[in-house]
């Protein structure tokens, strides 16, 4: 009776509750469907929208006058639709990917299924993605594929736009290239814009050019640091898809749009002129000996032209290059190991940009502004007597002695002539007597005012990579021993150290570009400009069109100057200075003097020709000028060029730099033909050749077609057309494409 009265309450309890939670129950189900339906059905609704995500098409590169350096080609490309195949089993699908390798191995595309396997398997594109198996098929591929769909439900044959370079390998390592976006960089663009595949996300516009596995961004160059611009606009598509993720309905589409133009500084003739002249040079180096008896292996090299009035970039060549169209389907690690191989010049390493180098004497600019500003050499002549070698003050151990290149002795000497006859002896003394008087000038008053020049840090050009150099100080090399005493064990800085510095060499290292920006500071009086690269965006109305005409293209911004230091000059001091590299030059005495007297300026110049010692190596060639002199005219061009392992700068690099100057300065720089416009010209040489071979009568031919944008209808450029395709008489029949 008792077990009886005890489970009463527990069963009445147990009703309780359970009809509590029926009640609740019943509550929350009338929220949902009389209250709070819409935002429910927004919940639903997001859990069966998906977005396609497809690429827009990016914009052109040009050069500073609208040539265009980078444009956009058709490519037909082989694509898998997993929407269409999912249902299939493993075998099924085996089967099918099999079956299309053999398809496009026999049609000359070597593929295999594991292959596609891989790909259908790559987690990197989303469900609704399609997949990329093959790019650049031919129409045969294409034809074959459509008429064999049932054959293959789930491949797809599209037209893309795909990179294409107008003027082959020129200008490579300042356009750069475009690369399969890796999960970092993807990581990286969804947190700044979202993902591509989130149906909640703003509609695609110019600020939202969302990106997706398997998108193209830029790896290196412009199209690296302009990725922004270049970005074309995404055609995303949201569509609705039912429990099982197949498609019910598209609910929004954005229009697709292309990217921005971005409008280079470069001039492409100079850079094709700088960079044909920098690989004939040292391709006439390589294989040779130089004066000391050491291998000349001039590995690399670079050119950097400069204008001094803004910091505009107008031409910098790097060799050895490459040709960024072989990477425009992806890279294997065959070719990129092979673009990185330190034997090969490392042909992917814009060495212009990224490479550093002791200065040697062209460092004397900056160590004789050094001793003039800081009161040491005041405004007398401040005349030292060279006897070609330099003894350290109170020196009482180790090395004591420092002398002149080839123990050259150059009598009385001021900062003037020092510099025109390039004296290691007076800027030792500089070196020295700073250091002795470092309670004085401070105990790094030569890097202090080389800083002011920009030396030390990276110059900040819109381009990926560059090189900081390095200017070394006492309080560096103490920080460095602090840090790491067993990497660094001395932590003093000795007066031999700052005479090694006072002639660039020791732990002295400079980029090109900053050579050059450092000597275009000085051109135009003092006024350091960043390096510019880029000189507007643009937004182009009809691609068909002239993209140079101001009417067909709307002005997105203007990349101006931007002043990033001064060098002030006191006194006489710019006059000296000034006097000593115009000597360089013009003065019978000059250490560049044979050289520019060889290749002689229609304008004068001024410079500074510097050779590096580097151990077990041969000399680096060093040479930076400026032109017109300011004497003449305001300085349009500065110029730096840097061979490693080539010899002396006067010898290699100053004949270099005065061989383009020249043609700069005789406006005979030679116009530059774009591959397309030379396989047009080509095509039309044949045609006029068969005509005059069916024809023997004729006494003319027809004039071929012009290049655009170059020359008056019905012409070509001078510097480029062969005499002998005037008239079929005088015609080389073995000739029939323009000069390289």
């Amino acid at each position: 009776m008792a077990e009886s009265d005890s489970s009463a309450p527990r069963l009445a309890m147990i009703g309780i509750v359970c009809v509590s939670l029926f009640a609740s129950l019943l509550v929350r189900l009338w929220y949902l469907q009389m209250i709070d339906t819409s935002s429910q059905q927004l919940l639903a609704n997001g859990v069966n929208l998906r977005v396609v995500h497809t690429e827009g098409t990016r914009g052109r590169i040009l050069d500073r006058n609208g040539k265009v350096l980078v444009d956009n080609r058709i490519s037909i490309v082989v694509e898998i639709d997993r929407t269409r195949i999912k249902a299939n089993s493993a075998v099924q699908r085996t089967n099918e990917f099999d079956d299309l390798a053999q398809v496009l191995t026999s049609f000359k595309f070597p593929t295999k299924g594991p292959v596609i396997q891989d790909r259908y398997d790559d987690k990197r594109y989303g469900p609704l993605e399609l997949v990329p198996i093959q790019s650049d098929v031919t129409a045969d591929v294409e034809l074959y594929l459509a008429e064999h769909a049932e054959r293959f439900p789930g491949v797809v044959v599209r037209r893309v736009a795909v990179r294409t370079y107008p003027y082959g390998k020129l200008a490579a390592h300042i356009v750069g290239y475009v690369g399969q976006i890796n999960d970092k960089e993807l990581a990286n663009k969804e947190e700044q814009l979202g993902r591509a595949n989130d149906p909640s996300r703003p509609k695609t516009d110019r600020e939202h050019r969302t990106y997706a596995g398997g998108d193209e961004i830029g790896k290196s160059g412009v199209e690296a640091t302009y990725e922004s611009d270049l970005r074309g606009v995404p055609s995303d598509k949201t569509i609705q898809v039912d429990a099982r993720g197949d498609y019910v309905r598209t609910v929004t589409e954005a229009s697709p749009a292309g990217g921005d133009d971005v409008w280079l500084s470069i001039d492409i003739d100079l850079q094709a002129l700088a960079e044909q002249r920098l690989g004939d040079r040292l391709s006439g180096l390589r294989n040779t000996v130089g004066k000391d008896g050491r291998p000349l292996n001039a590995p690399q090299g670079s050119v950097v032209i400069l204008d001094p009035q803004n910091g505009s970039i107008m031409a910098m060549a790097s060799f050895p290059t490459y040709d960024p169209s072989q990477l425009v389907n992806g890279i294997d690690s065959q070719l990129w190991d092979r673009l990185n191989d330190k034997s090969a010049g490392q042909p992917l390493f814009n060495w212009a940009l990224q490479g550093t180098y002791a200065p040697g004497s062209t460092f004397k600019l900056f160590s004789g502004t050094a001793g003039l500003e800081s009161g040491f050499l005041g405004t007398g002549s401040n005349v030292y007597q060279d006897g070609g070698s330099y003894k350290v003050t109170n020196c009482k151990g180790g090395k004591c002695e420092f002398r002149n290149s080839g123990g050259n002795r150059y009598g009385q000497v001021d900062i003037s002539r020092a510099l025109t006859v390039s004296s290691d002896v007076f800027f030792y003394w500089i070196g020295d007597q700073l250091w002795q008087g470092r309670d004085r000038f401070g105990e790094d008053a030569i890097q202090k005012v080389a800083a002011t020049y920009g030396l030390g840090t990276a110059t900040g050009v819109a381009l990926p990579g560059e090189g900081d150099g390095r200017l070394p100080t006492p309080a560096m090399r103490r920080e460095q021993n602090q840090k790491n005493p067993k990497a660094f064990p001395n932590s003093n800085w000795y007066a031999g150290d700052n005479l090694n510095t006072s002639i660039g060499q020791g732990d002295v290292l400079v980029t090109p570009l900053q050579l050059a920006d450092a000597y275009a500071t000085f051109a135009n009086g003092g006024t350091r400009y960043q390096p510019l690269i880029v000189s507007k965006v643009t937004r182009p109305k009809d691609l068909g069109l002239d993209p140079r005409d101001p009417d067909n293209y709307e002005l997105v911004r203007t990349e101006d100057p931007k002043v990033v230091g001064n060098v002030t000059y006191t006194g006489d001091h710019y006059q000296r200075l000034l006097t000593g590299l115009q000597g360089v030059v013009t003065n019978g005495s000059g250490t560049a003097n044979s050289a520019w007297a060889a290749n002689r300026t229609a304008w004068p110049m001024a410079g500074k020709t510097g050779t590096a010692q580097v151990n077990g190596k041969a000399d680096t060639s060093v040479f930076v000028a400026f032109g017109p002199s300011p004497a003449a005219e305001p300085p349009k061009y500065a110029i730096s060029v840097i061979i490693p392992e080539s010899g002396f700068g006067a010898d290699v690099s100053a004949p270099l730099a005065f061989g383009i100057m020249k043609d700069v300065s005789n406006n005979t720089v030679p116009a530059t033909v774009s591959d397309a416009d030379r396989a047009r010209w080509d095509t039309a040489v044949a045609k006029a050749l068969a005509t005059a071979a069916a024809n023997p009568t004729t006494t003319t031919t027809t004039v071929p077609p012009t290049v655009p944008g170059d020359t008056a209808p019905g012409q070509l450029p001078t510097s480029t057309v062969d005499p002998a395709l005037t008239a079929p008489p005088a015609v080389d029949p073995t000739r029939t494409s323009l000069p390289r």
